[in-house]
């Protein structure tokens, strides 16, 4: 077979792959009658070469690199949505499991009595192993994948795309896991505090350590996901500039911006204590961290739907008025009163002496320091740093929520002195109650239904608002965030006199 026209020229232009024009193979060597013999055939694979390189070059990707450019896509996306998927089966099978809506009652094993906190069959295990193995799976493909992409820069679409989608999905389980049980409540017409297991047949004092369990075992999904949630959050506030400038804002704005960015986080204040606190050390402005942290147990969508379905309609008007009095002006005033002398982020065993033996305390809370300076451009980096930070968020806010619920279960005998009557008395005592016990998300409206009902709408309409805005966990843990006990302490002063009001106007 004779060369084809033109071919040594082709071939002089690029002499690097050619051993017979480089001289790789010498003139008297027996290799040079073979490497003749198959000269088409070494001028074919030399000339594609060529080609490609020529093409490379240029700008100009070849047949062969396209292709082979394609499958990594290809494999990339595959991989990417299977871990959404095998995410979004995990959440929505644990979300069952916890209030068991989608099968026949009859067919649910339960765990728990007289109150179950979970409820399960053979075929949930099943699919919950599934998804979570292929989401692992897909999880380590994507992962290879993403290391023959060149510039992982590039995949920042790809990682804001999983961040979306991750937060929407959370953010759904929250709502059906809540609105499933207000529909229950709102149906029965009454709330109450469930109980896992026999707490009256425990001796008094193991009655608190009961309780805290008790209210763990009933919170642990609505915990999971806040975590879950809070983690989410803070890795994008520290990945992403442009969240960060949105919540660097200041002035009115940012009170409005951190109260409506609560709306779809049903927290109590001893979860959003220690997110709020995050994200001030994260690069929010005190304004919009301050907002958040008291805006998410007051303005919650839930809770509002359970107000006004459970309370009379004056007692609802005040729930949400006043909670948007509480996380928009007065978190506004607050900002206001320390506005002269913010709070200054201090390295550690740099704080005045009257607040450094809260320097170890804060550590422990320092969620976002892990994060500092790694890189999450990619998904799988993104996945990676939020599982990360969820078990540091884990390992610290659920002992701490055991703690502050044994106190709780010790201290709740005392809310039976408001048997005393519809009295000035009983409500400066409610208020003081509410400002420093910490309670479970809109467990409040099912503490003052029955005071209303009682006729103690004065110390009910202070206990509406003080029981979930502030408690004495979130306070210290935003305190120790500031290194500064004038602004919890102000908010606290701050929610305090709105409830005192609010409770001589219902006497």
């Amino acid at each position: 077979m004779a060369p084809r026209p033109g071919w040594r020229a082709e071939r002089a232009a690029w002499p690097l792959i050619d051993p017979l024009a480089t001289g790789a193979v010498a003139p008297d060597s027996p290799d040079r009658e073979a490497a003749k013999r198959v000269g088409c055939a070494k001028d074919d694979i030399v000339l594609r070469t060529f080609r490609e390189w020529r093409m490379q070059m240029s700008g100009a990707v070849s047949p062969l690199g396209a292709a082979r450019s394609q499958g990594r896509v290809t494999t990339f996306v595959l991989s990417l949505g299977l871990f959404v998927a095998g995410l979004a089966v995990v959440l929505a099978t644990v979300v069952d499991m916890r209030r068991a809506f989608l099968l026949e009652p009859a067919v649910y094993r339960k765990l728990g009595a007289p109150s179950a906190f979970l409820q399960y069959t053979p075929w949930h295990l099943l699919v919950l192993a599934i998804a979570l193995v292929s989401a692992i799976a897909a999880y380590r493909v994507m992962r290879g994948a993403e290391q023959q992409f060149g510039d992982p820069s590039g995949l920042r679409v790809a990682r804001n795309v999983l961040a979306g989608l991750l937060m929407a999905m959370l953010v759904v389980d929250l709502f059906v896991y809540r609105i499933v049980q207000a529909e229950r409540v709102a149906s029965a017409g009454k709330a109450g505090i469930a109980k896992t297991f026999a707490l009256d047949a425990l001796p008094t004092w193991l009655r608190p350590i009961g309780e805290a369990a008790n209210f763990l075992l009933v919170v642990w999904h609505a915990t999971t996901l806040g975590i879950l949630l809070g983690a989410l959050f803070l890795v994008l506030l520290c990945a992403s500039p442009r969240l960060q400038r949105v919540y660097e804002l200041r002035g009115f704005r940012a009170h409005v911006l951190g109260s409506a960015s609560a709306l779809a986080y049903p927290f109590c204040s001893c979860c959003a204590g220690p997110l709020g606190a995050s994200l001030y050390r994260g690069g929010a402005s005190l304004e919009s961290s301050l907002a958040f942290v008291v805006a998410a147990p007051l303005l919650n969508v839930t809770t509002l739907f359970l107000a006004t379905t459970l309370l009379p309609a004056d007692f609802a008007l005040l729930r949400i008025v006043g909670g948007i009095a509480l996380a928009v002006f007065g978190t506004w005033l607050v900002a206001l009163a320390v506005r002269r002398r913010p709070p200054v982020l201090v390295e550690a065993g740099t704080a005045g002496r009257g607040i450094r033996w809260l320097e170890r305390l804060t550590s422990f809370f320092a969620f976002e320091r892990h994060l500092a300076g790694r890189r999450i451009d990619t998904p799988t980096e993104l996945i990676a740093a939020w599982l990360r930070t969820t078990w540091v968020i884990a390992r610290v806010a659920i002992p701490m929520l055991f703690i502050a619920a044994a106190v709780v279960g010790w201290a709740a005998p005392i809310l039976t002195a408001l048997g005393g009557g519809n009295t000035v008395g009983t409500v400066l005592f409610a208020t003081l109650v509410g400002v420093l016990f910490m309670i479970p998300t809109w467990t409040e409206l099912a503490i003052a239904a029955p005071l209303i009902q009682q006729g103690m709408t004065g110390p009910a309409a202070a206990l509406l608002l003080a029981l979930p805005a502030v408690s004495l966990p979130s306070v210290l843990i935003y305190g120790a965030a500031l290194r500064d006990w004038r602004v919890p302490a102000l908010m606290v002063i701050v929610v305090a006199a709105v409830s005192i009001v609010a409770g001589l106007l219902f006497l």
